[in-house]
């Protein structure tokens, strides 16, 4: 359409045309999204410490991020959809008849809602393809970016930097715990190989070897561990999505054999002296390889053993109270005073037997959402794009179950906002998905 304007002038006015709308360069859903995902490491940023009820950066920018999403979601009109809902329900009700019954941990509560609110927040803006594009390619990036500044200052000695443990050599950059860092770098390599970005494969590579690095210098033997099942299992699932299922199937067997084999080597031989001489050799390794034995696995092992005993020890079945392992242990004069450091402990000796309900149905949802979206042409073109190996996130998942035997993963901030990734692609990306708009 073509506006005319006349004038009585001896020389008419040019012609108007409609123009477009001006559109922000950086709208602000954009800038929420960056932001979020900017701040999920600024836990202790420059050795500073937790705000009150162990808060931080992530939850002031959680809460801009959700009002983005709501307002976003409401001028659209898009309904807000709430991926895990059941489960966290499930646990905030096994928390809350814990916390009544022992009168202590209510506060832990808020913290299972807030964590929730990443993933719903992540899913819903992943409605459009376009913002899942920028909250995968932000958290690459600025994953990336976090490992290079992590490696520079543990390099150049710049603690403020590496976020160096005062007591030993291992890295923690902003999250004041070297295996919540270690959880970190593994989640952003895992994110790099799915969703292919960089997209040039050199540039890749290079990318995931940087992450690679950052999470060796976390020291954490637990990350390791889990990244190497997860890559296997990421191998196993290419096969079966691929079609090649006799394959995976002899790779899974030939690795239980070696698996086997190993485990009967360690249980046999004596590795300890090399272990000293590869502790002496490095402080790295020190901190690292040379915990698997002697005070590290020792402390873990009295852990496991007291929370255990506490398990049995409870005169009722709903559980101690949310967070409040360490609390009881010290009112019990335990010898070694720690949290759980077991996802599947704490969810029973905490929030009873409806916390270990809640913990299966929501790994059950969890597996369930990797399984739908890792089919083979489960995808839409469009999100298939965008995540071309979406197997590689249920590989993730498991680095949060494996993980989950050694530390408390499930209260991570973002641990949940990557669910909200897998909840974005079940919900709109499959081609038969019911919430798509």
């Amino acid at each position: 359409m073509t506006t005319v304007v006349k004038t009585t002038g001896t020389r008419p006015l040019p012609e108007l045309t409609d123009a477009p709308p001006v559109r922000r360069r950086w709208p602000l859903t954009v800038l929420a999204l960056v932001f979020g995902i900017a701040s999920l490491p600024m836990l202790m940023p420059f050795g500073m410490g937790p705000g009150p009820g162990n808060t931080g950066l992530p939850d002031l920018a959680l809460v801009l991020v959700t009002l983005v999403m709501l307002l976003w979601a409401s001028a659209r009109r898009h309904a807000v959809h709430w991926p895990f809902l059941i489960p966290t329900l499930l646990t905030i009700i096994a928390g809350g008849v814990a916390a009544i019954v022992n009168d202590a941990g209510a506060l832990t509560l808020i913290k299972d809602l807030f964590v929730l609110m990443w993933a719903v927040s992540i899913a819903n803006l992943g409605r459009d393809p376009k913002l899942l594009r920028v909250a995968l390619r932000a958290w690459v990036h600025l994953g990336v970016f976090y490992a290079v500044v992590m490696i520079v200052g543990f390099v150049l000695g710049i603690e403020a930097l590496s976020g160096k443990q005062l007591d030993g050599e291992r890295a923690q950059f902003t999250f004041g715990d070297a295996n919540y860092c270690s959880n970190w770098f593994i989640c952003v390599y895992f994110i790099s190989r799915a969703a292919r970005v960089p997209e040039r494969p050199g540039a890749r590579y290079a990318v995931c070897g940087i992450l690679l690095a950052a999470e060796i210098l976390t020291g954490s033997n637990g990350g390791a561990l889990a990244l190497g099942v997860a890559i296997l299992l990421g191998y196993l699932f290419r096969l079966f999505r691929e079609g090649k299922a006799h394959h995976a199937i002899a790779v899974g067997a030939a690795t239980a054999v070696l698996g086997a084999g190993a485990l009967l080597a360690l249980s046999t031989i004596d590795f300890q002296p090399l272990l000293d001489r590869a502790s002496q050799a490095s402080p790295i390794l020190r901190d690292s390889i040379g915990r698997t034995t002697g005070e590290s696995t020792n402390s873990r092992s009295t852990v496991f053993a007291t929370t255990v005993r506490m398990i049995e020890e409870q005169p009722h079945p709903w559980g101690i109270g949310p967070g409040q392992t360490e609390t009881a242990m010290r009112v019990n004069q335990e010898t070694y005073v720690r949290e759980a450091h077991n996802d599947y402990i704490a969810a029973v000796l905490e929030r009873g037997f409806l916390g270990g309900v809640a913990l299966i149905v929501l790994l059950f949802t969890l597996l369930l959402k990797c399984a739908r979206i890792a089919r083979r042409d489960a995808l839409t073109p469009e999100y298939a794009r965008l995540v071309p190996r979406p197997e590689l996130l249920g590989a993730l998942v498991a680095v949060f179950l494996v993980s989950g035997l050694f530390y408390e993963t499930l209260h991570y901030r973002h641990g949940w906002a990557f669910f909200g990734l897998i909840a974005a692609l079940d919900l709109f990306g499959r081609r038969d998905g019911r919430g798509a708009p």
